[in-house]
């Protein structure tokens, strides 16, 4: 069946889904797909729905065509944008070991995530990749150790691991990262599954694990993406950490389908609230999650979004929650947080189902000066991109985006916007693979393994599937989970990793030769070194663009934190203006593109390259 026409089935079974139900439940799914406004036909009890779907089916597989038709539309459709494989040429080297066994535990199928981040000052983004090991073990096994690939500025790595002391304990999951003390180096925090998540301080020539000390006690329970950010504007970066589920050898659950083991569905367990810790400005933090308001309601966390959604000048924080509905923590400004999710419109799906949330990140999609909303989910259902329309009013506009249709057909993970040919708009990568290592078994045609999709963003909102026709790094197919992005040859174009479970990290550059200008930034705040929660607006002629430098996004991971800005064929940014979280605005006009730019706050932009910066690190 071709994708068009699996797509189209699917939706006309979510009408018909009524018919395998009572009475009392049609008449619930029917206030569930329409409110109030539900279609009459609907109300006509004794009708036979059944006959009805089946003569629709087959006037859809008249229309649909043959299986042709989507290769006939790959053909036609072109693209500027490519990327290479450049795994094997940049000395990164990393196999995620998740020791899969035949107990099928549900952590051994959701790790690993990456960074993209700047250890060492140097103005070009390093990366580090997570490991998982074995479940019932807390020694390293064969190698399964995090990794940190120190960056030459050119996009040849090295791996640090052992002369930087990255340590690791527990069954590791994801990793968050931020200078929580200020003092210039930018630190490390590691979730695990058996909630022995772990702070190392950077101290500018190795790490030091400095958890204990700094009050974040192992509380045994599942950690998953987190994030650095400043959510009470005293300079100092407080930590968000989403966990997931109760699971335990002991507790764990067989599932089964079709007689065959597969890895169990979150449904099975309990579910785990999030944790805020507050930074108390000397080094250690508190657990404020109960006085935030975030413990009223747990849910599934797999995925952060963390940036200042309703532009009110502080951060707020999006979950997305595996069968759960998502959140939407709004910052009130006062050391507590609401969740809107529901209200505002990006908790559901289209329909009003809680769907399978995997990853999430923020973008201006459309260009109205509103951040908008994308999450990745399971396979079957959509990456649900929610439309920021009015403020913090939101739109499930997924399909008639153009992102619905190939989406449906993979299990997404990592997520990131960005602009991959510098024309000033962004365009989204997703990281797809199956949870389930027999699918096979049960599918004849969904895969394990999978490519990962890239979506070219039109210009006007709208969005053009080009994975198979962008360079050879999107042919690649593994068990794809954590996701990041960043320039990391220092070519202006930005290039992207991928953690793979159980495979090889992929190390992909951006390939793209008819390609805009651009201006990379690199924003340091004078207490929030990362700048994270600052908002860059820039005007380039008549065009206006916004980025933000996000705690967190994707899954596991986070993006350097480095802002690159694509002109188009513009020459300059004719006005840029940087909105420092809890500072004053900066301006700067007539930027020359074509450069990178260390801005500090309150003092002049200045020109450097990528691995040869030597910025000083005191206040």
């Amino acid at each position: 069946m071709n994708r068009r026409l699996y797509y189209t089935v699917n939706k006309v079974k979510l009408f018909f889904l009524a018919t395998e139900d009572t009475e009392n439940t049609v008449e619930k799914r029917k206030e569930n797909l329409c409110g109030s406004r539900c279609p009459l036909w609907l109300n006509i009890k004794k009708l036979n729905l059944r006959l009805i779907y089946i003569i629709l089916l087959a006037c859809m597989m008249l229309s649909c065509g043959n299986s042709n038709q989507s290769g006939n539309q790959t053909k036609n459709i072109k693209t500027a944008i490519r990327f290479d494989d450049a795994t094997k040429t940049s000395g990164v080297d990393f196999t995620h070991i998740p020791t899969r066994t035949e107990n099928k535990w549900l952590p051994e199928i959701m790790g690993g995530g990456v960074a993209v981040v700047d250890v060492n000052r140097d103005g070009a983004p390093d990366i580090i990749l997570t490991n998982s090991g074995a479940i019932l073990t807390k020694d390293e096994i064969n190698n399964a150790k995090h990794h940190l690939y120190i960056n030459d500025g050119k996009g040849k790595f090295t791996d640090q691991t052992d002369a930087w002391n990255l340590t690791k304990a527990g069954y590791g999951m994801g990793i968050a990262v931020g200078d929580y003390d200020g003092d210039g180096w930018t630190d490390l925090y590691f979730t695990s599954y058996n909630g022995n998540d772990r702070l190392l301080r950077n101290t500018g020539k190795n790490f030091e694990d400095v958890t204990d000390k700094a009050g974040i006690k192992s509380v045994g329970k599942w950690g998953t993406s987190a994030g650095f950010f400043d959510f009470d504007k005293d300079g100092d970066l407080d930590l968000y950490v989403a966990r997931y589920v109760n699971h335990t050898p002991t507790n764990d659950q067989k599932a089964y389908r079709n007689r065959v083991q597969i890895y169990p569905t979150p449904v099975l367990y309990e579910a785990q609230a999030d944790c805020l810790y507050r930074n108390n400005g000397n080094g250690t933090f508190t657990d404020i999650s109960e006085q935030a308001g975030l413990t009223a309601a747990p849910r599934k966390g797999l995925a952060l979004a963390i940036g200042d959604i309703d532009l009110d000048g502080d951060e707020d924080v999006y979950v997305a929650n595996d069968t759960e509905a998502n959140q939407l923590w709004l910052n009130e400004g006062n050391g507590k947080f609401k969740d809107v999710a529901q209200l505002a419109g990006c908790a559901y799906s289209e329909t009003g189902k809680a769907q399978a949330g995997m990853g999430a990140d923020f973008s201006d999609t459309d260009n109205n000066g509103l951040l908008d909303i994308s999450v990745t989910n399971f396979q079957d259902e959509t990456t649900s991109l929610y439309r920021q329309i009015q403020p913090l009013l939101f739109r499930e506009v997924s399909d008639v985006t153009g992102i619905g249709q190939t989406a449906r057909a993979r299990l997404k993970f990592g997520i990131d916007y960005f602009d991959a040919d510098n024309d000033g708009d962004e365009d989204l990568l997703v990281a797809n693979g199956h949870i389930e290592d027999n699918i096979e078994q049960n599918s004849d045609s969904v895969t394990f393994a999978q490519i990962n999709t890239l979506y070219e963003n039109l210009g006007n909102g709208n969005f053009l599937d080009i994975s198979e026709i962008c360079g050879d790094a999107l042919k690649d197919k593994q068990v794809s989970r954590g996701l990041a992005t960043g320039d990391l040859n220092g070519d202006g174009l930005i290039d992207y990793v991928v953690a793979n479970n159980g495979g090889k990290a992929q190390i992909a550059f951006n390939a793209t030769q008819e390609k805009g200008n651009f201006i990379g930034l690199w924003l340091e705040g004078n207490k929030n070194r990362n700048a994270t929660g600052a908002r860059v607006v820039a005007k380039i002629g008549s065009k206006t663009i916004q980025r933000q430098v996000m705690g967190a996004q994707s899954y596991l991971s986070v993006s350097d934190f480095r802002v690159l800005l694509g002109l188009g064929q513009a020459q300059t940014i004719d006005e840029l203006t940087i909105y420092w979280l809890g500072g004053a605005p900066q301006t700067t006009k007539n930027l020359q593109g074509g450069k990178f730019y260390y801005v500090r706050e309150g003092k002049d932009a200045m020109t450097f390259v990528p691995g040869e910066m030597n910025v000083e690190t005191r206040p």
